[in-house]
């Protein structure tokens, strides 16, 4: 499944230019023993990441905390890069978690609430992380999980435009959605280090776009 270019042109607009000016102490870490060296490097990059970006996630401060030279990295992801895109698609994973298949007859409306809640979990806990995952998506680099999630809720909107409780087409319908998550979870990402946002706002816009693709919705439940 791909994602049609005006979208992803569309999330340019809420691309994260902001630069970490910190950066990790060098520091030598006592791998488990039952770590592999690939998985330790990719522990360790998917934390600095997490904690630094990309200017605190170096090959000499992944090196360092997994206690081994350069050229182990490189034999294991190719470069840094690769040892990067390995420690995003882990977010990636991550991400496509948040969408909770739903139990036979239940409501898809609160499917797709209990996912939009669950990405801005990820966005407020794992903020540098969330930016990344968002830039891939600007990148058109869209994973297979991340994909998966927006085909799930496609499926979700299909069954109410069944039951004739949707006022715009389930494609359309499934853009806006997604459009409006990765949008609030980039705000929410943005904001969290600093207080800047209002975290309410992301709840505000679920409902307000449900509102509008429904015929007939009511908060928490279908009509």
């Amino acid at each position: 499944m791909h994602l049609p270019l005006f979208f992803l042109d569309w999330t340019m607009t809420i691309s994260d230019t902001t630069r970490s000016t910190g950066g990790p102490a060098t520091m030598v870490a006592h791998r488990p023993a039952d770590l592999s060296v690939k998985d330790a490097l990719l522990e360790s990059a998917v934390r600095l990441l997490a904690a630094h970006g990309r200017e605190g996630a170096t090959t000499r401060a992944i090196c360092a905390e997994v206690g081994v030279a350069a050229p182990t990295l490189y034999h294991h992801y190719g470069d840094l890069n690769g040892l990067h895109q390995a420690a995003i698609l882990q977010s990636f994973t991550a991400v496509s978690r948040c969408y909770r298949p739903r139990a036979e007859g239940s409501d898809p409306l609160q499917s797709v609430r209990d996912s939009w809640n669950t990405l801005m979990k990820f966005a407020r806990d794992h903020p540098r992380m969330c930016r990344l995952v968002i830039q891939q998506t600007i990148n058109r680099e869209l994973q297979p999980g991340v994909a998966a999630i927006y085909d799930n809720i496609v499926s979700d909107l299909n069954e109410l435009h069944q039951a004739g409780k949707m006022a715009i087409a389930p494609t359309t319908a499934a853009y806006m959605l997604w459009a409006g998550a990765i949008g609030a979870a980039g705000l929410l990402a943005h904001g969290t280090q600093d207080n800047s946002v209002d975290e309410s706002a992301a709840s505000v816009m679920l409902e307000a776009l449900l509102a509008a693709l429904t015929a007939s919705c009511s908060k928490g439940t279908v009509m």
